[in-house]
């Protein structure tokens, strides 16, 4: 249960990385200049704000915290409770209370080495190496983007049943997944600072 949601909040925090609020801006034509864009995010700071809903619970649980990503590999999420992750390279530390409380090898674990593979080929701009784990669907209108990624790769059918990014431009906003378990998380990211800054 730890190394799976390890994997979860990763894929929300990386998925995360490229994000800023912006007015609306010419979005992308198909989904290739969609990586292109996101891929040329160097290092991005945001603070997040994410809400699950469960079945098990009456009330939807919310966080809010702060996110930094660097290319081409490190990330840091950390609530403001001081609950989080470190990634950098193949290893993750899960944080409680701003403290390393373990330390996961990811390739180790197979549904999170197939998360961190996928998203890093996001960044990458390498298409064809996520076409091959999911099926994505794009669309886009003036004011916005959406592009929904269903799993192909039994390593992550069990972690969720789809991936909804909606965004603007080179900026994601709101990143929805539904879990395999039926349980929903929805994050909503406001920029802090971002290299490069031109990118639209």
């Amino acid at each position: 249960m730890r190394a799976r949601e390890a994997a979860t909040s990763f894929l929300l925090g990386l998925c995360s990385a490229c994000i800023a609020t912006a007015a609306a801006a010419e979005q992308p034509a198909d989904v290739r200049a969609l990586m292109q864009r996101l891929g040329r995010v160097e290092r991005v700071e945001v603070a997040y704000q994410e809400r699950v809903e469960s079945g098990l619970i009456d009330t939807a649980v919310g966080t809010r915290g702060n996110l930094l990503y660097q290319a081409p590999d490190r990330i840091r999420r950390i609530s403001d409770d001081g609950d989080g992750f470190a990634l950098e390279g193949n290893r993750m530390q899960l944080i409680r209370g701003n403290q390393v409380a373990d330390e996961l090898i990811v390739p180790e674990i197979k549904p999170l080495a197939a998360l961190v593979g996928t998203l890093r080929a996001t960044f990458a701009g390498d298409l064809a190496a996520l076409q091959a784990d999911y099926r994505l669907d794009y669309g886009a209108s003036e004011q916005a983007w959406t592009l929904d990624l269903a799993p192909r790769a039994m390593a992550l059918s069990p972690l969720f049943q789809r991936i909804r990014i909606v965004g603007n431009g080179a900026t994601i906003e709101t990143i929805e997944m539904l879990e395999a378990n039926g349980d929903r998380r929805t994050l909503q990211m406001r920029l802090l600072a971002r290299e490069p800054a031109g990118i639209e």
